[in-house]
């Protein structure tokens, strides 16, 4: 009698104990799935996540730390690294915009209608942007790719090709730095042209044409009148606040 008990008990653990185990595998591969946070979007401005820098063939991304909804691609001025924006790059990356930066060194005169950088989210929404000679490219990608683009964002743009988004509806926002001594008013003048008619402006105060970097071009650049610092934190409070503007009518 106390052996088939003791049977009776050791079948009741074994099955106990499988069902917990199983469970337990169920549990898990829910709980894999439901941790695959995704970054929120509801306001990006006081969104502070970790940036990973990746660096791929032809170009890098800055990857928040969960997956991104939207992405900036982003060209850089003539003969610039990546690294040179890292303070801007980064500060928008970590409010949940991954950013992709093309190595390209000639971003416009040397365009390449074949963008790798497009294939690292296949399934997101890009705005794209540039400073300087990256502006013009920025402005072609984004009037080649209308339908994965949801927003230009151009930093104190030299347009060299023969694109335009004047006449559509895509939102955009063009900077304008004070000092700017690289810039003719005809490169601004033509840059404006091929803007809409609903492009946000911003006028920097005191900043000079490479304020979004950290390179210099002096003597052939005005000077930064104010903290470097206070420029760059006011760039990517307009840029944040411009690509907020654009997810909520996005996903309205």
């Amino acid at each position: 009698m106390k052996k088939n008990l003791r049977i009776t008990i050791a079948v009741l653990l074994i099955s106990v104990t499988s069902a917990v185990l199983i469970a337990s595998v169920f549990c898990g591969n829910c709980s894999a799935s439901d941790t695959s946070e995704r970054v929120s979007y509801e306001d990006i401005a006081s969104n502070s996540y970790s940036v990973s820098v990746l660096e791929r063939d032809g170009y890098a991304v800055y990857a928040p730390e969960y997956d991104p909804d939207f992405a900036l691609l982003f060209y850089v001025g003539t003969l610039m690294a990546h690294s040179n924006y890292d303070e801007i790059l980064t500060a928008i990356a970590s409010s949940g915009i991954a950013v992709l930066v093309s190595d390209n060194p000639f971003p416009d005169i040397m365009y390449d209608a074949s963008e790798a950088a497009f294939d690292e989210y296949s399934d997101i929404k890009y705005f794209v942007g540039g400073h300087s000679q990256g502006g013009g490219a920025a402005l072609r990608r984004a009037a080649e790719n209308t339908d994965r683009v949801v927003g230009v964002i151009l930093y104190s743009a030299m347009v060299s090709n023969d694109a335009t988004l004047a006449g559509t509806d895509m939102p955009l926002i063009y900077f304008e730095a004070e000092n700017d001594k690289v810039l003719t008013s005809e490169f601004k003048a033509d840059a404006l042209s091929r803007v809409n008619d609903s492009c946000e402006y911003v006028f920097l105060d005191g900043a000079n044409h490479m304020c979004y970097g950290k390179a210099s071009f002096e003597p052939f650049d005005g000077k930064n009148d104010r903290p470097v610092a206070e420029i760059r934190s006011e760039i990517v409070s307009e840029t944040i606040a411009f690509m907020q503007k654009v997810i909520d009518s996005y996903t309205e």
